[in-house]
């Protein structure tokens, strides 16, 4: 991961936050589930998105600032790939729990 400062994806590109996360609540994702950041670059964004028992597991992808404006299909492929593992880290965190 990179060292540069982490911030809120919410506070630096709301439009994005809600774009991610609503995709996400189609798969029952919700808020509580993630931690969503942002690195801001000079061309665009590097969202990061934490997920699973105390946030140890991510994915994070690079948009461009045309491609964020645009709210392209990368963003709703993202959305889509997170779910897609985060359903899996928790139904195995779940398992875990219950064997405790």
């Amino acid at each position: 991961m990179s060292h540069e400062k982490q911030r809120m994806l919410r506070a630096v590109s709301p439009d994005l936050f809600d774009e991610i996360t609503s995709e996400l609540e189609k798969y029952n994702i919700h808020l509580n589930d993630i931690q969503a950041n942002v690195i801001k670059k000079e061309d665009g964004l590097e969202v990061i998105v934490l997920f699973g028992e105390n946030f140890n597991q991510s994915r994070s992808q690079f948009f461009t600032n045309e491609s964020v404006e645009a709210q392209y299909d990368d963003i709703q492929r993202f959305a889509y790939d997170i779910a897609e593992v985060c359903k899996e880290v928790m139904i195995a965190d779940y398992f875990k729990m219950m064997k405790m």
